[in-house]
């Protein structure tokens, strides 16, 4: 996966069977390996990802459910500002939203779960719904701001981001 990581940093769209060269291989042991190109672009972008949030995490202002939005708003801050997601999103929109917003690789549930444990662990429950579906609701916000061009052709702002979650969380 470090080679892939790497490529996929260097804005390089990750061809199998060269990847596969690469690692000295041949493409079905690849396949054995990481499953598909989409599965492996999961586990790349959230390799990615789950470390830009802990750092997010960090440096989030507030506490509770502000700490919270802090977190979220500055991930999708980090995300636009990504060369190489730019790249990933503007030229393979589908295949990137694919693999980032479905269940077709671990990167959405991943996400679900990285906020999920983020919640319990910043944020008192409120008791209005069960945290795991606060958690996938954060997440659906975080994702609609942040692919909002590829959806509805508006500009991402990762401002309005915190703003709905603190909302949300009040």
């Amino acid at each position: 996966m470090r080679l892939a990581r790497e490529q996929f940093m260097a804005s390089r769209r990750i061809e199998m069977g060269q990847l596969a060269h690469e690692l000295g291989v041949s493409r079905m042991t690849l396949n054995r390996w990481v499953g598909s190109r989409d599965l492996l672009l999961g586990e790349v972008s959230w390799s990615l990802g789950r470390a830009t949030l802990d750092g997010c995490r960090r440096r989030a202002t507030g506490a509770g459910a502000d700490a919270v939005a802090s977190t979220m708003e500055a991930f999708i801050a980090a995300v636009l500002d990504a060369p190489f997601m730019r790249h990933f999103l503007k030229q393979e929109s589908e295949i990137a939203l694919r693999i980032l917003t479905t269940r077709a690789s671990s990167h959405q549930r991943s996400f679900i779960e990285y906020v999920t444990t983020m919640l319990r662990e910043d944020a008192p429950a409120n008791g209005n719904m069960p945290v795991e579906d606060l958690a996938y609701l954060i997440v659906r916000i975080a994702e609609s701001f942040c692919y909002v061009d590829l959806i509805t052709g508006d500009q991402p702002d990762s401002s309005k981001v915190g703003k709905a979650i603190a909302a949300l969380l009040r």
